[in-house]
């Protein structure tokens, strides 16, 4: 099997402590050079614990250790067996397991108060330790929703609650706030060690120093756009105008290039409405598809048009080599040559050139509408090269170097996937994908659609097992909670023609194939390593509210932790902003917004676990799903590699 290039963030041991019943509870990562149970060290790394400058404990392959003797005004340190040091801390402030990151809360814009929504993470200055990136909108909408939004902004704080910018980055009014509009993506493009974001941008969207982003830009053409122009219509949707992707410096949030956005427009009317609900749809993931270079891949169109009617779905990969972006990969359903009125089109030059990178060839019409609100990541056949999953296909770097589809269901759209490396003994991956359509396919006639949920064999696209349901299911759940089999499996559905919601399954994947089991108390949103076992826990909650973690108990799924003084982002989704391994052991943190919006609270596991191995940002599978995350309808990562046969 060939190992993807990817090159590993140089993290710092992000050691924490807190105040917990027994003493102090301290937690900190390995890396993957360290780690000889996951990873690719051949021995386990010894440490030594200090607190207040004594050493009081000496451990080796160990990342976690309570010190019944200390206190809130005890000062550790972890010294590992390569002689680095970690950074000096003391117990949390709150005397429990979380911490608050202090934000400064933008002005209400003319639409309404400004709310944290999304966060992504990176290493901005290449300190070693993690960075957040804070999504601020007003007033955001979905795309089938007309009306004002504010302008989006994002910002980017160290974890004390440093403030890197100057200025936010706002995207202006020509980008709209919403779920759908603004995917952005946080990762080292460069292989410089510093994070970079990357994102779509409009004429009017201004860098953290206040600048213009078309003047970053090498072309003359978007250096001289008119900045002041508002595209919006009565319904607040920008449906002209220029589009482009812009990447910002982790640092400073400097505007560093700016292109065309490689998939435009053209003609809203071309992606299947005339309003802007399908040709304003995005998503976005890292992917090394190549196997030696982190591409930004965003897509574009996910629907069949109004009624069944044609639409229209796009891909681009896009790079950066320190000073410009670079497309040279896009893939599109429609024919731009085909297009006729490219005089009334901002995605055509005066000359009638197309301003976007050209990615249609035969063949490929027949993939609309069979994306989904969010996508996956990994090297599904282990030839080193990955490939992005969304929905009922898959994208892949073929023969020649182009962007092409690897496989297709032909399933159609849905809003929720999981993808993960469940069965021990077996290289490759699993799929979870839902379906909310239960229609003749309108371009493969003889199809007959199926709501429901399908696992499919992700290196190929081969259905292994296929579930139906009464309607539209809008969510499924994978993960090994340890309920039975390998994994399970399970979705909440509509019924259709009403508004009853009905659970079906859970299934369990097992050596004999699948079968119905019972997990009561099985919630449907996130997945989550917490408690310190080797198997998922579930996180959910209440829309605008707290959220839970639960853990099965050999009956039923118990409650194992609560947030608190927090509220979940995305409505009904009930997403924390960020779900990562962003601190300590391997285990995962929860971002999510304090009830005031004036801050992140940050809560981390505080219970002992006798497992140790590498930081799951050292997985590929996993970093790449944490960078994919904020997308859309944001769906948690999993990891590359099967916990199951640890045990």
């Amino acid at each position: 099997m060939k190992k993807v290039g990817l090159k590993l963030e140089k993290l710092d041991r992000g050691l924490v402590a807190m105040k917990v019943a027994g003493g102090v509870f301290l937690s900190w990562r390995i890396l993957e050079w360290e780690d000889p149970v996951v990873g690719a060290s051949d021995k386990p790394l010894e440490f030594t614990l200090f607190r207040d400058g004594k050493a009081i404990a000496e451990l080796t392959g160990v990342t976690n250790y309570l010190d019944p003797d200390g206190s809130m005004d005890s000062e550790y340190m972890v010294r590992s067996g390569n002689r680095d040091e970690s950074k000096t801390v003391r117990p949390f402030p709150s005397g429990k397991n979380w911490f608050d990151i202090p934000l400064k809360r933008p002005a209400d814009s003319p639409f309404g108060p400004y709310t944290i929504n999304d966060v992504s993470v990176g290493d901005l200055d290449g300190d070693g330790s993690y960075e957040l990136v804070v999504k601020w909108d007003s007033a955001g909408k979905d795309n089938s929703v007309s009306g004002m939004t504010g302008n989006v902004l994002l910002d980017a704080y160290k974890l004390d609650g440093t403030r890197l910018w100057k200025f936010p980055v706002d995207l202006g009014v020509n980008i709209r706030a919403g779920a759908h509009y603004t995917q952005f993506l946080v990762y080292d493009f460069d292989g410089d060690g510093k994070s970079e974001m990357v994102l779509k941008t409009a004429p009017g969207s201004r860098d953290g120093e206040g600048r213009f982003v078309n003047l970053a830009s090498e072309s003359i053409a978007i250096r001289e756009v008119d900045n002041s122009k508002d595209f919006r219509d009565s319904n607040g949707m920008a449906l002209d105008g220029d589009e482009f992707l812009t990447i910002f410096r982790g640092e400073d949030g400097q505007a560093l290039d700016t292109i065309y956005y490689p998939n435009q427009r053209v003609d809203s009317r071309l992606w299947g409405d005339d309003y802007g609900n399908r040709s304003e749809r995005y998503t976005a993931a890292v992917a090394w598809l190549d196997g030696k270079t982190p591409y930004a891949f965003f897509m574009r169109g996910y629907y069949w048009g109004r009624n069944f009617s044609r639409g229209r779905q796009c891909a681009c990969a896009v790079s950066f080599d320190g000073n410009h972006l670079s497309c040279l990969h896009s893939f599109d359903t429609f024919n731009i040559k085909s297009y006729k009125r490219r005089s009334e089109s901002s995605s055509f030059s005066s000359s009638g050139s197309y301003k976007g990178i050209e990615g249609f060839r035969r063949g490929n019409e027949k993939y609309i509408g069979e994306g989904n609100h969010n996508c996956v990541v990994a090297d599904i056949d282990c030839d080193g090269r990955e490939e992005v999953l969304t929905g009922a296909l898959c994208y892949k770097l073929g023969r020649w170097n182009r962007l092409k589809v690897k496989w297709c269901t032909f399933l159609g759209h849905g809003d929720a996937l999981h993808l993960g490396a469940y069965r021990p003994r077996r290289r490759g991956f699993d799929f979870l994908t839902v379906h909310e359509c239960g229609k003749k396919h309108p371009v493969i006639k003889r199809k007959q659609l199926d709501y429901g949920f399908s696992v499919l064999d992700a290196r190929t696209g081969r259905s292994l097992f296929h579930q139906a349901s009464p309607g539209d299911m809008g969510r499924g759940m994978m993960a090994d909670v340890g309920a039975g089999g390998w994994y399970q499996f399970w979705g909440v559905s509509e019924v259709e023609g009403s508004e009853e919601r009905v659970k079906v399954g859970p299934f369990a994947r097992t050596e004999k194939g699948f079968e119905r089991i019972d997990i009561p108390g099985a919630s449907t949103n996130f997945r989550i390593f917490w408690d310190g076992d080797l198997y998922d826990e579930l996180l959910d909650g209440e829309a605008g509210g707290p959220l839970e973690v639960t853990s099965w108990n050999g009956e039923r799924m118990e409650s194992v932790f609560k947030t608190e003084g927090c509220v979940s982002i995305n409505g009904t989704k009930a997403n924390p902003c960020l779900q990562a391994d962003i601190l300590g052991d391997w285990r995962e943190e929860i971002i999510m917004a304090r009830e005031d919006n004036n801050a992140l609270r940050v809560f981390v596991s505080d219970i002992p676990t006798e497992y140790s191995f590498k930081t799951l940002m050292h997985d590929p599978v996993y970093r790449a799903g944490v960078a994919a995350e904020q997308t859309a309808y944001n769906q948690p990562p999993h990891i590359g590699f099967c916990l199951r046969q640890l045990l």
